[in-house]
């Protein structure tokens, strides 16, 4: 006769307890698989992120030109992230400081909810600020004689550049292959564009310390070394291709731009009290590894030339560029092959980026003023047959002002009659917008013998016309294609621009029509 098992209560308690403890097993998988992004964030940042400054030695080539620091501290809730860098300029027999300082709030998310930036040059300050409202950006502009201020939407709550790396390292961002997308606010002014995020592979970056002051007392030296593995991280950020290496905990560990600066992390004393005490000595050495900038809208006569030109990219010594980063260049009417850079009449390919033609707060077409002058201008279907009148009335109807203080928002620009180049841009791709041809905001270089001539202009998506069309409103004319596209946000001002072309070198391959 066959029995049943009757288990013992003990038994009976065990099954229990393994049935919960299953359970809960699948409840928590269940759960963590559900995770957001920003729990996520949320819950590692406690965990990972704790205080700490970074500092860097910002050089051209070889030569130190300025310094830089990154502050991460805690709040509560919440964190701030400072940025804050100094570089020497040319000017006239000596180098003339240009400061920067950015502080974000980020949120336990590390989403951004306000921001400040500050910029000094010479004896002139402006700042800008910026909240962040669900989908809405607000930006404020402030300076001695100039004020500037602008909305927009966006489809999702944008984040700050400096938190980038933050969020990369937290949300296994840095593994090596990874590609994702982030919309970051960037640039000065700032504005959003998605941009695409790659981690490329594993390094070691060895930096000194700690140091002790000579024994004449002449500088400090390095007495201890450390090292971190890092993730060599490709950004095709709105201010232009940048490498940045990131830690385990999100710390920049160096960064580099294609042309541009280096930054090189080390000791305080070394990146910065140094290079202060130095500095006097070594003016000519600085002046020496910098290029030549200046305004192309200084320019007597603007260069109209549309034909084909090819321009050879290196660094100032000579040796070749990371091709990687200049690669990001390529698109609208310009392609890069190797270490040239191909720029067209119309860019003839199908890479319409419409990240590129989002919102921006300084391009204020639902102001009622603009919206008005657009339907006085335009008043009807546009096309772009009618981009030669229209180029011709607004340059007869605004003045360039190139000094220090002149608008560089579409609205103020338009209110004064008068605006930098990148104020005239910005007014331009406001009307084209309010008018239906979808336009960006871009800024660059010209090459120009042994200078480089900062600018901005404008791109018009044209489909039935080929592509992307340059076009110049300070100038009134179709952008030349001595013009090379640097960027999608920012300033053309050569200060501002010297973070990208520090040790750049650019010679004509090819050129027509130059002026």
């Amino acid at each position: 006769m066959l029995e049943l098992y009757r288990p013992s209560a003990r038994a009976s308690v065990a099954v229990a307890i393994l049935i919960a403890w299953t359970a809960s097993l699948g409840w928590l998988g269940k759960r963590q698989l559900g995770k957001s992004e920003e729990s996520t964030l949320s819950a590692e940042a406690t965990l990972r992120l704790a205080p700490a400054t970074t500092w860097y030695a910002i050089t051209a080539g070889p030569v130190q030109i300025g310094y830089a620091g990154i502050t991460f501290d805690t709040l509560s809730p919440g964190y701030r992230v400072t940025e804050a860098t100094a570089i020497e300029m040319p000017s006239a027999s000596a180098t003339e400081r240009v400061t920067r300082r950015t502080v974000a709030w980020l949120a336990a998310t590390l989403e951004l909810q306000r921001m400040e930036s500050g910029l000094g040059v010479g004896g002139h300050h402006s700042d800008w600020k910026v909240e962040v409202s669900g989908d809405t950006v607000t930006t404020r502009f402030l300076s001695a004689t100039s004020r500037a201020q602008g909305s927009a939407r966006f489809s999702e709550a944008p984040t700050a550049a400096v938190a980038i790396p933050y969020r990369l390292a937290l949300t296994d961002g840095l593994a090596p292959g990874r590609t994702r997308t982030i919309a970051p606010i960037d640039g000065w002014p700032p504005s959003v564009r998605v941009i695409a995020v790659k981690a490329e592979g594993d390094s070691e970056i060895r930096f000194a310390d700690s140091t002790v002051a000579t024994p004449g007392g002449t500088g400090r030296v390095a007495v201890h070394f450390d090292s971190v593995r890092a993730v060599s991280v490709a950004v095709d950020a709105a201010t232009g291709p940048v490498r940045i290496w990131i830690d385990r905990r999100g710390v920049v560990a160096g960064l580099a731009r294609p042309l541009g600066v280096r930054w090189v992390r080390t000791d305080f004393d070394l990146s910065t009290t140094n290079f202060r005490d130095a500095l006097p000595s070594h003016v000519d050495t600085i002046r020496t590894a910098l290029p030549e900038l200046g305004r192309y809208a200084a320019l007597p006569v603007a260069d109209t030339g549309m034909m084909t030109r090819r321009f050879v990219v290196s660094h100032r010594d000579g040796s070749a560029v990371d091709d990687r980063l200049l690669a990001m260049l390529t698109g609208g009417r310009q392609q890069v092959r190797g270490d040239t850079i191909i720029v067209q009449r119309i860019g003839t390919g199908h890479d319409q980026r419409t990240s590129d033609t989002v919102p921006d707060p300084m391009i204020q077409e639902h102001a009622g003023l603009i919206v008005s002058w657009e339907h006085r201008l335009v008043g009807g279907p546009f096309t772009a047959q009618r981009l030669p009148a229209l180029l011709a009335a607004v340059r007869a109807a605004i003045s360039i002002d190139t000094s220090i203080d002149a608008a560089q928002d579409a609205l103020g620009t338009l209110a004064v009659r008068a605006g930098s180049p990148d104020g005239i841009a910005r007014l331009m791709v406001a009307v084209l917008r309010r008018a239906g041809m979808p336009a960006r905001y871009v800024v660059g270089v010209y090459p120009r013998g042994t200078a480089l001539l900062t600018h901005a202009w404008v791109e018009v998506w044209a489909p039935q016309n080929g592509g992307w069309i340059g076009i110049d409103p300070a100038s009134g004319n179709f952008a030349s294609t001595g013009l090379i596209r640097l960027a999608f946000a920012g300033s053309s001002r050569p200060e501002e621009m010297m973070m990208q072309l520090a040790n750049a070198r650019v010679d004509t391959a090819s050129a027509g029509g130059l002026p």
